[in-house]
């Protein structure tokens, strides 16, 4: 992709970037920690894993390894309560233009896929009551590919899925780990300010752009910067 040149494809994150949960999620961990007797893990350090799966993050903020009971347990109990508790709201957590913005880039012959460490279930029980699947030629979730986030296999998964060449394509996100899947998989990366990371972090990590609203992210889609020639 030449400087400045529109891309192809957008690959989405979606917590964060495209619905505002990042705070609903929290509060439902917080939730889930309390029950496992752990009720004092401080608000920034549970913030911190949204947008990471669930196994990793339950494993981190209780110290035990993924396959443990405890930790497995904690998982399904958060897949229980988001149901119940946020996802009949997910219509109103759609972030103001972003369906408007969807629809622009479909309109302009611009592939969209959704990239998202969430497993596919989980993913598409917010697309729906939310009205977003539809906008999407690809919806690539966690356990699709070998390795999940920040390892370039979902990325270039999704680029496979809309028939679009990595160095064609920019990734959204609001996550440290967006910008670093997209470095390692020679795409361009966006960063959103307005979910989980904050502007200097999502540039440390590779953002080459940083939007902090959907209608500066909609002009830094038509301005995106050429990658950085892959190391030798």
């Amino acid at each position: 992709m030449t400087a400045y040149e529109r891309p192809a494809a957008v690959l989405f994150d979606l917590d964060g970037t495209l619905l505002d949960t990042p705070g609903a999620i929290a509060g439902v961990l917080h939730r889930v920690l309390e029950g496992t007797g752990r009720p004092d893990v401080p608000a920034e350090r549970v913030r911190a894993t949204v947008g990471k799966p669930l196994t990793a993050v339950f494993a981190e903020l209780t110290g035990l390894t993924e396959e443990h009971p405890e930790v497995t347990g904690a998982v399904a109990r958060f897949r229980e309560r988001f149901r119940a508790e946020v996802v009949p709201g997910a219509a109103g957590l759609v972030f103001p233009g972003v369906p408007e913005l969807l629809r622009r880039l479909r309109d302009d012959g611009v592939r969209t896929a959704i990239c998202t460490s969430k497993i596919r279930d989980s993913a598409l029980e917010l697309l729906r009551p939310a009205g977003l699947v539809e906008e999407f030629d690809a919806i690539v979730c966690h356990g699709m590919a070998p390795r999940g986030k920040p390892h370039p296999d979902l990325a270039l998964l999704a680029a496979r899925s809309v028939g679009v060449a990595p160095e064609r394509c920019v990734v959204v996100g609001d996550a440290v780990d967006d910008m670093r899947m997209a470095t390692a998989a020679g795409m361009d990366a966006i960063g959103v300010s307005y979910g989980v990371a904050t502007a200097a972090q999502l540039t440390q990590a590779g953002a080459g752009l940083v939007a902090d609203t959907v209608g500066a992210l909609e002009r830094a889609l038509g301005r995106t910067p050429a990658p950085a020639p892959a190391p030798s």
